[in-house]
């Protein structure tokens, strides 16, 4: 096409300058686009790499599901001796399956208590008193679990297939095969601070939230869903539940004079309010099971501190386990050796919560924030208390305040404050999220801090194995060289450990498809790409998780930014600030947390466009300006495609298709007008076509060029499907990956990339970014086509319809199946 010129043409006004070099325009732009599918090509081969070096990993680490779980399972009690419990110091000499059962059956009653077992299954995993073959002796017995879970002809079932409960059993089995660091006693383990920003989410779920359809555009209620989204654990609480009614009204009843099958008549009548709402008598006590049920299912408060609570839990356990002298010496005094465990709880653990706006809460949230202060007593809530000004047009006092369930309880029905300090002003200058965090830094206490989002949860197995996370630091066991010696010694050059990243389990992967995509997305990127990126040193700080070296991040700036605009993503600067001043950022593959996704159209979508801005003013801030300028190339290309390489593979995606339309325009155009050459099917040109154009390797041209921008589009499925296949099998990576197809989630990936694209695009040109409340609730509303169009007619429906317009032309003049394709995404 260099030297192809149109004959015979021209124009009134324009003359022949266009239409005779129309070749040589649709050459450049062809161009372009083979450098757009370059690009794109580059990042393509990060993912396919990193994928392949994240699994090389995963079962090097014995992270996959392809070693044998018959091994897992049956050597499950020596490996909790062995890696979750600290015994080289105890002073009393246990035999391990006495030490080990008293840890599984705490886990097993726990997850009891949430409902995810039935009282059959209990029986059947927990460690059991039997008699012993001597006389007057008893032994303990281990569960037949532990030996019969990986034989395939036994049909006994010790938890529901597919549930919760099978879930964080198997990954507790699976996370200890790893090698992790040796625990220390519990007196000796750091004191760590769990801190978690609160603004307006949900504390507890109200009844009428719960029992009624809150929207005239929803057909179901909150509770009729969660029960059809976890059948099996309503049932454990349904039954729960009645046993308790049973109990209290026992002492009631003065005899019945019905017959047996009255009785059971009016049993089941009985029965109908319980598996309906989950109470049948309106008490007080009643309707708080049920509200406590569904908002341990929904993304509150109150299931991140109940979930991250459980650290008291576990602490107290291990101390009670590894130290039977203490049991011992408080004999049977039950009370005073729960006080003497709750001290040593108190001593390592703290948890702060920042309530902004705790002040200024309604009666509702009041009532719902004194129900947290009376169940977790221990719970510290900061918040900031403003006084009015002493003298007209003077300033109002502004008070960073911490009170907690041990508070005293003042006449107007608040608390009155542990520790109250003065600020010098309002410290809500930015966003908002980062300011809360950082004016309830000063609460917090300890070496360790961990930093949660206010939709998190926690399990007691995982919290288990907190010493073992901190070992992580690096810090355990300090030289005894001294750093100030002449030259220093190798024990210092090692740059020390900022932040400890960890895995994270989506607890709303089943809640439709839409929060199964938004799940898997985080999943990838939480775990698969996170593994690989730490071993590399590409990693950062992602605000999820992750645990902070809070001596050395306080002393370097802080744990999150808040300048308004250009700290949107506040979390990520505290890991470049780390990043840029030597520390290092590991990954714990065997510690998860449990974390809630967005769950509709609209809520995800408003998350991405918080993503895209957030990525646009970070492309504009110094530490990119800083990293860009002074990283060798290979951690400066990792840290590229582990961060703005993404959101700028998007944009390049979306330009490569626009650039591809207008190319086609104009061979199309050259296809119509012209005699092109035609060819028989040896591929030699056909005779008698004098004057022809040979555009046949420009049909191929444009043929590799769509398999291209499929294959691009299409390898992001390769790392989910791969995550799945090495955590959970062929069969439900499959079941995955063909749920999603069934269910056009590429054609949801089209709009998420033009999304992407046009929320970074847009803030680098105009700026304006700002923070995005999502809510995360369910997606039982029906949006009305008048607010979706009005929300993304701009970033999305306007090009998909310019584009349409381009195709049905191109289609008409240049026609190749391969544009089917185009057909179906646009």
């Amino acid at each position: 096409m260099t030297g192809m010129k149109v004959q015979n043409c021209s124009d009134k006004y324009l003359g022949r300058g266009l239409c005779t070099n129309q070749p040589a325009f649709a050459l450049a732009v062809m161009f372009l686009m083979d450098l757009t599918l370059f690009f794109l090509d580059t990042f393509l081969w990060y993912v396919i790499w990193n994928t392949i070096f994240s699994i090389v990993r995963s079962f090097s680490l014995g992270m996959s599901i392809w070693t044998p779980w018959k091994d897992i399972f049956a050597r499950l009690p020596k490996r909790i001796y062995a890696k979750i419990l600290a015994t080289a110091d105890m002073e009393v000499k246990y035999k391990p399956k006495v030490l080990v059962s008293q840890v599984w059956n705490a886990v097993i009653i726990s997850m009891y208590r949430e409902h995810l077992l039935s009282i059959e299954h209990v029986q059947k995993l927990l460690y059991h008193q039997v008699q012993s073959d001597q006389p007057g002796k008893r032994t303990l017995r281990a569960p037949a679990f532990f030996i019969s879970q990986g034989d395939k002809g036994l049909k006994t079932e010790f938890f529901p297939r597919g549930s919760e409960a099978e879930r964080r059993i198997s990954f507790f089995a699976q996370s200890l095969t790893t090698a992790i660091p040796e625990p220390i006693p519990v007196d000796a383990m750091p004191t760590f601070t769990v801190l978690v920003p609160h603004y307006s989410e949900k504390i507890l779920l109200s009844l009428r939230e719960i029992i009624r359809e809150e929207d005239q555009n929803t057909r179901v209620t909150l509770l009729e869903y969660l029960k059809q989204l976890h059948p099996i654990e309503w049932d454990n609480f349904v039954r729960d539940t009645k046993i308790l009614a049973e109990e209290s009204n026992m002492f009631s009843s003065n005899g019945n004079p019905f017959t047996a099958d009255e009785k059971a008549e009016a049993k089941r009548a009985d029965d109908i309010p319980f598996y309906t709402v989950g109470f049948k008598s309106a008490a007080p006590e009643y309707t708080l099971r049920t509200r406590i049920w569904a908002s341990l299912r929904a993304q509150t408060l109150y299931r991140t501190v109940s979930g991250f609570m459980n650290y008291s839990k576990a602490i107290k356990l291990l101390y009670r386990v590894e130290n039977p002298e203490v049991v011992q010496l408080f004999g049977g005094n039950t009370d005073q050796l729960e006080r003497e465990l709750e001290r040593m709880a108190r001593r390592k653990f703290k948890f702060v919560v920042s309530m902004q706006r705790y002040s200024k809460f309604n009666k509702e949230e009041h009532e719902n924030a004194e129900f947290l202060l009376r169940a977790y007593p221990d719970l510290q809530i900061a918040y900031l208390d403003e006084e009015p000004a002493r003298k007209d047009g003077g300033e109002s006092r502004i008070f960073s305040a911490l009170v907690d369930g041990h508070s005293e309880i003042l006449p107007n029905g608040r608390r009155r404050p542990k520790f109250r300090i003065e600020l010098p002003g309002n410290p809500i200058l930015g966003d908002g999220k980062s300011d809360n965090q950082n004016h309830a830094i000063v609460f917090y206490r300890g070496e360790y801090l961990q930093l949660i989002d206010a939709n998190q949860d926690n399990y007691l197995e995982e919290c288990l194995k907190i010493r073992n996370v901190l070992g992580e630091f690096e810090e355990f066991h300090v030289s005894s060289q001294s750093p100030y010696a002449q030259n220093g010694h190798a024990d210092f050059l090692k740059y020390p450990v900022a932040i400890l990243g960890a895995r994270e389990y989506i607890f709303s992967e089943n809640i439709g498809i839409l929060g199964d995509i938004a799940a898997g997305k985080e999943q990838t990127f939480g775990t698969l790409a996170a593994r690989s990126l730490s071993f590399i040193g590409g990693k950062l700080h992602y605000g999820h998780p992750d645990f902070l070296n809070a001596i050395y991040m306080n002393t370097r700036g802080g744990v999150s930014k808040a300048q308004k605009g250009l700290h949107l993503n506040e979390d990520i600067y505290a890991g470049m600030m780390a990043f840029g001043r030597g520390g290092r950022i590991k990954h714990s593959e065997y510690y998860q947390c449990g974390k809630g996704r967005d769950l509709g159209f609209g809520t995800i979508l408003n998350f991405q466009t918080k993503i895209g801005t957030g990525m646009g003013e970070q492309m504009l801030s110094r530490e990119y300006y800083y990293l860009g300028t002074q990283l060798p190339v290979d951690r400066f290309l990792t840290f590229y495609y582990g961060h703005p390489g993404f959101h700028i593979n998007n944009i390049l995606v979306m330009m490569s298709v626009q650039v591809f339309m207008l190319a086609l325009v104009f061979l199309g155009t050259l296809n119509k007008q012209l005699q092109v050459c035609q060819y028989n099917a040896s591929g030699d040109i056909l005779p008698g076509q004098s004057g022809c154009y040979n555009l046949q390797p420009v049909f191929k041209w444009i043929k590799r060029c769509i398999i291209s921008i499929f294959i691009v589009f299409w390898i992001a499925f390769v790392p989910l499907f791969v995550q799945e296949l090495t955590e959970r099998g062929t069969g439900r990576a499959i079941l995955r990956l063909c749920r999603h197809f069934l269910s056009l989630s590429p054609v949801f990936e089209v709009f998420s990339t033009q999304i992407y694209m046009h929320s970074i695009l847009n803030n680098l040109t105009f700026g304006g970014a700002r923070y995005i409340a999502t809510g995360r609730g369910f997606a039982t509303t029906r949006i009305s086509f008048s607010i979706l169009y009005s929300r993304f007619a701009g970033p999305s429906i306007y090009l998909g319809m310019r584009t349409l317009v381009l195709l049905l032309y191109i289609t008409m003049t240049v026609w190749v199946p391969h544009l089917i394709y185009f057909w179906i995404t646009v």
